[in-house]
């Protein structure tokens, strides 16, 4: 039968068979400007640029809110935002002169704060590694998080971008148990090749974190998952551990959400749906209580951000838990 949420337009661009087996489609696009103002989700604190260098995101996370992103770009099919990827393949060129721009202030760059930098379009375009030798080419710091092992490619320019401005690579996980990121995450690599990726990211010297983002309501956020996250990180020695607590930004990110937990998980649809009644994140009380909870389980495992260490003080508000 044939799926009715699946689009049947496709532009002469570039189509492969996806491992579903649905059809995923890369549509080609130039862009006029890189870097972008912005800041970070839930906090009034400047981010200073943004870079992105995909529209849309093959992992089809449910509870991501760059589908909102999406559907405002005119992708309003349920399932475009991960079958319908615009690539900005000029992105290196035009970043190389906006950078080369002496009146610009060589802030941080973070990459991939709406989708992930090295989903799995990167293989084929390549355009992470293009984007790195410019930021390495003009000295400026650069920060980003992932879901993909890929990353372990570009070691050499990372360091090269560390080594001259700065640079922190994190990983995003929001879950060790494989059967439920199957859930959550369904086309990014499995968790044990991120860890990995952690391992050879402090192996190389290039700072690197867990993006514990973002925890879930009833499915993620129960005191053994957190206590094994934070655990996992001071195991694994990494630099910083931050999380956030699921956002589910505008009505296309909440119904697709709900009617995913609907599906697949019917205990705690109902639940969800009573915790964030009208509002886009939980109540002031859930949030402060799992940010209390972490910090209980950083001090029991002696965890520390080295993050002091790293950077100057004015940049900390970046990254700080």
């Amino acid at each position: 039968m044939k799926d009715p949420f699946l689009s049947t337009s496709y532009s002469p661009v570039y189509t492969e068979v996806d491992d579903d087996p649905k059809e995923v489609e890369y549509l080609e696009i130039k862009v006029k400007s890189a870097l972008h103002h912005t800041r970070l989700p839930y906090s009034p604190k400047p981010f200073y640029y943004s870079l992105n260098l995909y529209r849309g995101c093959r992992h089809g996370c449910p509870y991501c809110f760059a589908r909102y992103s999406h559907w405002f770009l005119g992708f309003q099919n349920t399932f475009d935002f991960q079958r319908k990827i615009q690539v900005k393949v000029n992105i290196a060129e035009v970043l190389d002169r906006e950078l080369a721009q002496t009146k610009r202030k060589k802030e941080w760059i973070s990459l991939g704060a709406i989708t992930d930098p090295y989903q799995p379009a990167e293989k084929k375009y390549g355009l992470a590694r293009k984007i790195f030798e410019v930021i390495a080419k003009h000295r400026w710091p650069a920060v980003f998080s992932s879901k993909s092992d890929l990353v372990v490619r570009d070691l050499d320019i990372l360091r090269r971008v560390h080594d001259n401005a700065g640079a922190a690579v994190a990983m995003t996980i929001t879950t060790l148990d494989p059967a439920l990121q199957k859930f959550l995450e369904p086309h990014a690599v499995p968790i044990h090749r991120r860890l990995e990726t952690l391992r050879q990211l402090r192996a190389a010297g290039i700072p690197c974190g867990i993006h514990l983002m973002p925890v879930i309501p009833f499915v993620t956020d129960n005191d053994e998952a957190l206590e094994s996250m934070v655990k996992t990180a001071v195991e694994l020695d990494v630099d910083y551990l931050v999380h956030n607590v699921l956002r589910l930004r505008g009505a296309v990110v909440r119904d697709y959400y709900f009617q995913t937990l609907k599906t697949h998980r019917k205990d705690v649809f109902q639940k969800t749906r009573q915790l964030y009644g009208s509002r886009s994140y939980p109540p002031d009380d859930y949030v402060q209580a799992i940010s209390g909870k972490i910090r209980s389980y950083k001090e029991k495992w002696g965890y520390r951000s080295r993050w002091r260490d790293l950077f100057p003080v004015r940049q900390l508000s970046l990254f700080e838990t």
